[in-house]
């Protein structure tokens, strides 16, 4: 790693010969590292309820608000991809340069009183105004949660660190869709309510207000968790005040390295493209074929998600660590290697199952592979990430993410149900072309990105990185 640490630190190779390489402060003991994982995943699942409110509140706003599919569509999709684009990617900077624990109490000040302004838009330009917010103060949410975790957690038991705010966000995703209904149950028996300069209150209203309100136990949680020192290259701009690393910085880096990040962004970018082009049309494909309502769908598949996801996500670590004792040194990439590849036969197979409760399970067992996976595929991009730098490629790596996976996958189905099959009948043969298509080519990514993984691990070993 003296090649890359001395380009970062800017460096004559004279001088990084005579810096004494991988010298850290004490890491954060177990207690403060876990405490730091559940107060974040606490955070990530608040976060989730807020979007999961949303996708149930589609019709009364829509209703109330007067608008059309295609408003309706800017709010649910467009404004998450523009708020990453202007705003996710520049303020990740500041992850890398300012205390972490404050930037998040502020972001989720940001988003939770946001939310509570989805309840008193009149329109559809204000509801867009409050739904940017949302995205504004959870734009940065997953670099500084990466970040902090990166910097609580030493690297051989990092992935349990990211396997427990992946229960945030996976248990957050399943719950949003019951608390929200809760919510609704509750707010449906209330009266309408006449505010003065408001006016009428309707229930949908009253139900983003109640959301927004859980930011404050999540703000008084945050206040006790620490703020771990950096390491590295890090550590050392900021007790000599260099200059931090700005976005072209990165970009440059990230190009110069393609070997190495390539393989992950674009093993994601595929997976993303079908995970979340299913997502949108999965209420349909159960109604086309099976004949499923959507609340039959959205209780057995909400179900099978908190079923499935916390065995999958600490069976993760094991996995992770039981390869790591085989003595793998890409142990975190060759673990995605080998969900991704494991779950493609699921996926696949899941439209073709002659009944409802077959696709169930292969669309339940497929993503429990790939849960599998994920801590390790988040662990090894934070690994190999100059420490200066990790909230500005996370920030990318979301993008990347939101970006192919949310502009193209619903797309993409359509496109196959219309334009090849030609009637909206066969929507299960454009889940199945796509997954066809998309999980073969990321697992042989993520298999070819193993040997340049595995070099830049050695090196860092060699070097004293604690890897």
């Amino acid at each position: 790693m003296n090649e890359i640490t001395a380009e970062l630190a800017g460096e004559t190779p004279e001088q990084e010969d005579l810096r004494p390489h991988y010298k850290e402060d004490p890491w954060p003991t177990m207690g403060q590292a876990y405490f730091a994982a559940w107060v974040l995943a606490i955070a990530q699942m608040c976060a989730q309820l807020n979007n999961g409110v949303m996708t149930l509140m589609v019709e009364p706003v829509k209703r109330d608000l007067d608008l059309t599919d295609l408003q309706m569509s800017y709010l649910l999709g467009f404004s998450a991809v523009l708020f990453y684009a202007l705003v996710g990617i520049p303020a990740a900077r500041l992850v890398d340069r300012y205390n972490r624990k404050w930037l998040m109490i502020v972001s989720v000040a940001i988003w939770s009183a946001a939310t509570a302004a989805c309840g008193m838009a009149a329109n559809f330009w204000q509801f867009f105004a409050a739904r940017f917010g949302i995205g504004t103060g959870e734009a940065i949410n997953g670099p500084l949660s990466y970040s902090l975790l990166a910097d609580h957690f030493q690297p051989e038991r990092l992935p349990r660190g990211i396997a427990i705010y992946n229960v945030g966000l996976q248990g957050g995703a399943a719950l949003s869709l019951l608390l929200g209904a809760f919510l609704i149950y509750i707010t449906g028996g209330l009266p309408t309510v006449e505010l003065p300069w408001l006016g009428t209150v309707r229930d949908w209203q009253m139900v983003f207000v109640f959301t927004g309100l859980t930011g404050i136990p999540v703000i008084l949680l945050l206040t006790l968790m620490g703020e771990p020192k950096r390491r590295g290259i890090a550590a050392q701009r900021a007790r000599t005040g260099a200059a931090t690393v700005n976005l072209r910085d990165v970009l440059a880096y990230l190009f110069r390295h393609w070997r190495l990040y390539g393989p992950m962004f674009l093993g994601l970018s595929l997976t993303s493209i079908h995970m979340l082009g299913l997502g949108a049309w999965s209420a349909a494909f159960y109604t086309r074929t099976y004949g499923w309502e959507p609340a039959t769908i959205g209780l057995y598949s909400g179900l099978v998600s908190l079923v499935l996801a916390a065995p999958a996500l600490f069976g993760a670590v094991w996995f992770n660590e039981l390869l790591t004792t085989r003595g793998h040194a890409d142990t975190n990439l060759r673990v995605m290697a080998i969900g991704i590849t494991a779950a493609a036969p699921f996926t696949i197979a899941m439209p073709f199952m002659p009944s409802p409760w077959l696709a169930l399970a292969m669309g339940g067992i497929g993503p429990a592979l790939m849960l599998v996976a994920a801590p390790s595929l988040n662990t090894a991009l934070q690994i190999i990430t100059p420490n200066e730098m990790r909230g500005q490629v996370t920030a990318i790596y979301l993008f990347t993410m939101f970006a192919a996976g949310g502009s193209i996958g619903p797309t993409l189905f359509a496109f196959l149900t219309q334009e090849v099959f030609g009637d909206e009948s066969m929507l299960r043969y454009a889940v199945a072309a796509s997954a066809t298509i998309t999980f073969p080519l990321a697992a042989l990514t993520y298999w070819l990105g193993l040997r340049p993984y595995r070099q830049r691990i050695l090196e860092m070993r060699a070097e004293g990185a604690p890897v």
